[in-house]
């Protein structure tokens, strides 16, 4: 038997047929994204929050980035990655300061009951934008050193 030796330039000149990555990838980072959604909304009750919301969605815009590569999806989705952590810092900041605002406590909660159309009465909280600004932190954070390291020295 003859083994199969290829330089590597021969190896770069090969097309791959990566048409079920494409695809999947497309299916599997969407559900990776609702459920970072959901372990977001369902934070402040249940097991989840902000952090691990966060780390899911940048799963989801890695995996969209790996397959089909950073330039595509930035020229998609033209984010600034430092802005959003920034955006997520002024919110979480600023929730721990609206309780001196409101003339009580540094860091004090706060809620109020609303009437939402079609979804009935629900609880509005402090806690939740806490957890935006913990997702948009993590989100910042990790997409920005993700996109530092995978420059490839351009």
């Amino acid at each position: 038997m003859q083994c199969l030796k290829l330089s590597n330039e021969e190896v770069l000149k090969m097309k791959t047929n990566d048409v079920i990555l494409k695809s999947l990838s497309i299916i599997i980072s969407g559900c990776i994204f609702l459920l970072s959604l959901s372990l977001y909304f369902g934070g402040h009750f249940l097991p989840g929050g902000g952090f691990v919301g966060g780390l899911l969605c940048t799963m989801a815009l890695a995996l969209a980035m790996f397959t089909y590569g950073v330039d595509k999806v930035n020229k998609l989705l033209p984010i600034n990655y430092v802005y959003v952590a920034a955006l997520g810092l002024l919110f979480s900041v600023g929730t721990a300061f609206s309780g001196i605002i409101a003339g009580k406590n540094f860091f004090k909660h706060h809620f109020t009951h609303i009437h939402v159309p079609l979804m009935g009465e629900m609880e509005l909280h402090t806690a939740a934008i806490f957890d935006l600004g913990v997702y948009l932190i993590v989100v910042g954070v990790l997409m920005s050193v993700i996109l530092a390291f995978g420059k490839d020295g351009k």
